[in-house]
C-alpha cells in the first residue's frame, strides 16, 4: 500500500457526514458538532434525507446531491446501510473513509461476511477506510476531530494508535492533563481494510510524529506487521502495549473487534525482533511515549542519580539496576569537582545525595558535572524543590492556596526542567526528571505539570517511573545503534 493514499483521510480539507443527525443523543449529532467545535475549516456535508439544516450546516438528502467530491466520508448509518453508503462513496470517487457503526466481524459470521463485502466494494474504486466498529479519529494538526468525545486534544508529537476507542480517548485525554499534545490518534476498531501496520507506515514518514503509541489486541496478518514495523523503528520508536494475553482476554478481544490476540511468547519474540518497546500497562505505555518526545537517546547504560532525598536514590538505583542498566562509577576528578563547592558532609557516591545546604545553582551544577563525565550516559534526576528559584516576594507567599505561590512554582519549576533539557542537549545525553510537590497544593500540582508539558518537558512522579523511562530510551538507544 503507498501511505500517500492515507493522505485524504489525515488531511481533509472537505468531510461529508452519511447519516448526521438531530438528536444530540446520536452519534451523528455529537460527531457534527465535535467536528464543527474543533475548528475544521474545511467544508463539512451533513447527509439525512429527512433535515434541511443542521447545526447551523445546509444538509443534503443523498450523497450525490453534495456538491463536491469531499476527502473524506464518515459513516454513521444502522449496519445493513453501511455497504449502500460505501458503494455511493465509491460512485463519487471519494478516497477516504471512516466507518463508526459496529455490528460486522466482532458478532459472528453473518456480520463478517457483510464486512468483506464492505471491504471488496471499497477496494475495488481505490478507497481506503478505517474501521468499521470504531470510535474516530483525531488529526489536531488540520483542526480534524472526527471522534465521540467531546474535547479536542492540541496539536503535539505523539502519535496513538488503538484498538480500541476508549483507550485512544483516555490516552489522548491524558496528554492533555498533562499539558501534550497528539499529531494522530487513531481508533482502528474492526481493521477491515487498513490494519495496524498500515497506520504505522504512515506515521513512519509523518514529520510531526516522534514517537507512536499502539493498543494491540490481535493481527490480522502477524507476518506483515513484523515486516512494516520492523522498518518503521529504524525512523522512530513505537511502544507497544499488547492485551489478550489470557485465555480471557483473547475471548474479550475477539467479541469487541474480532481480534485473533495470538501468543503472548510470539508477541514477546516480535519486539525483540523489531525493537518495538513493550509496555506492561497503559501508564507504562504513555510514560514511555513520552521520553521520546525530547531527550536525546544515549550512547551507554551507565547512569548517574541525583537525588533530592536519600531513600529516592536508593529506589532509584534499585529499579536501574533490575532492569539491567549500570550504575555509573564517579571518577576521583568528578568526585574533586563536586567537593569543592558541595557540603563536607556528601555521601561522594552515586547515587548523588543533595544533602541539606545546597542551593539551587549548585544543584544545577551538580547536573551538569555529572552529566558532562565521559562514566556517564544518561542521569536521572529526582526532586525539583532543592533546584526551584523564588525572590523574596514569592518566598513570602509560600504554602498559601492563592495564585501568588501557584504562579511563583509554576514559573520556577518550568525555568529547571528547561534548564535540566538544555543540559541533555549540550552533552546529548537524556536527564529524565521525577519529583513529588511537596511544596503545593494538589491543585497546584497539577497546574504545574500542566505547564511543564506545555514548556515541551516531562516530569515524572516516581523513581521507579524514571528508571523504567531510562531503560527504554537505553534500550531503543542500542536498536538504533545496531544498523538494524
Amino acid at each position: 500500500m503507498d501511505t500517500k493514499s492515507l493522505n485524504p483521510m489525515f488531511t481533509a480539507r472537505s468531510v461529508v457526514l452519511i447519516g448526521a443527525s438531530s438528536n444530540p443523543g446520536k452519534w451523528g449529532y455529537v460527531m457534527l458538532k465535535n467536528l464543527i467545535n474543533g475548528g475544521f475549516t474545511g467544508n463539512i456535508y451533513p447527509v439525512n434525507p429527512e433535515a434541511e439544516e443542521l447545526l447551523g450546516k445546509k444538509v443534503y438528502k443523498t450523497l450525490e446531491d453534495v456538491p463536491e467530491t469531499p476527502d473524506l466520508a464518515i459513516i454513521v448509518v444502522p449496519p445493513k446501510a453501511v455497504l449502500a453508503s460505501v458503494q455511493a462513496c465509491t460512485d463519487k470517487g471519494i478516497k477516504a473513509a471512516v466507518c463508526i457503526t459496529a455490528g460486522f466481524a466482532e458478532l459472528g459470521e453473518e456480520g463478517s461476511r457483510l464486512q468483506d463485502e464492505m471491504v471488496r466494494t471499497a477496494r475495488a474504486k481505490g478507497m481506503v477506510m478505517v474501521g468499521p466498529n470504531c470510535n474516530g479519529i483525531m488529526s489536531p494538526w488540520e483542526k480534524l476531530y472526527v471522534d465521540f468525545p467531546s474535547f479536542h486534544v492540541p496539536p503535539g508529537s505523539i502519535a496513538l494508535v488503538c484498538q480500541s476507542g476508549g483507550i485512544v480517548d483516555g490516552l489522548a485525554r491524558k496528554a492533555m492533563i498533562k499539558g501534550l499534545g497528539c499529531s494522530l490518534c487513531v481508533a482502528s476498531g474492526n481493521e477491515a481494510d487498513l490494519h495496524m501496520e498500515d497506520y504505522l507506515a504512515y506515521l513512519a514518514d509523518d514529520l510531526r510524529t516522534s514517537v507512536i503509541l499502539c493498543y494491540i489486541e490481535g493481527f490480522k496478518d502477524a507476518e506483515r506487521f513484523y515486516r512494516i514495523v520492523r522498518e518503521v523503528t529504524k525512523k522512530k520508536p513505537v511502544v507497544a502495549y499488547k492485551a489478550g494475553k489470557t485465555q480471557a482476554g483473547a475471548k474479550a478481544a475477539m467479541s469487541h473487534t474480532a481480534s485473533i490476540a495470538g501468543s503472548d511468547e510470539v508477541f514477546e519474540g516480535i519486539c525483540k525482533q523489531t525493537g518495538i518497546l513493550r509496555a506492561q500497562n497503559l501508564h507504562q505505555l504513555f510514560n514511555l511515549g513520552t521520553a521520546f518526545m525530547n531527550q536525546p537517546l544515549p550512547k551507554g547504560q551507565r547512569i548517574g542519580i541525583i537525588t533530592a532525598g536519600g531513600g529516592w536514590g536508593v529506589m532509584a538505583a534499585d529499579e536501574c539496576v533490575s532492569l539491567g542498566l549500570d550504575m555509573a562509577k564517579l571518577s576521583d576528578e568528578t568526585i574533586k569537582k563536586l567537593d569543592a563547592f558541595l557540603p563536607a558532609w556528601w555521601n561522594r557516591g552515586n547515587p548523588v545525595d543533595l544533602v541539606a545546604g545546597s542551593g539551587p545553582d549548585d544543584v544545577l551544577r551538580v547536573v551538569e558535572m555529572v552529566l558532562a563525565s565521559p562514566d556517564v550516559d544518561g542521569v536521572i534526576y529526582i526532586g525539583l524543590m532543592p533546584a526551584l528559584k523564588f525572590t523574596r516576594e514569592e518566598l513570602l507567599h509560600r504554602g498559601a492556596t492563592g495564585a501568588a505561590w501557584g504562579d511563583a512554582l509554576i514559573r520556577a519549576s518550568v525555568e529547571v526542567v528547561r534548564h535540566l533539557r538544555s543540559l541533555a542537549g549540550k552533552y546529548d545525553k537524556p536527564v529524565v526528571v521525577a519529583s513529588e510537590h511537596l511544596i503545593s497544593s494538589a491543585e497546584q500540582e497539577v497546574r504545574t505539570l500542566h505547564a511543564i508539558g506545555q514548556s515541551g518537558n516531562v516530569c515524572y512522579e516516581m523513581p521507579y517511573e524514571a528508571a523504567e523511562v531510562m531503560a527504554a530510551l537505553v534500550s531503543y538507544g542500542k536498536w538504533v545503534n545496531a544498523g538494524n
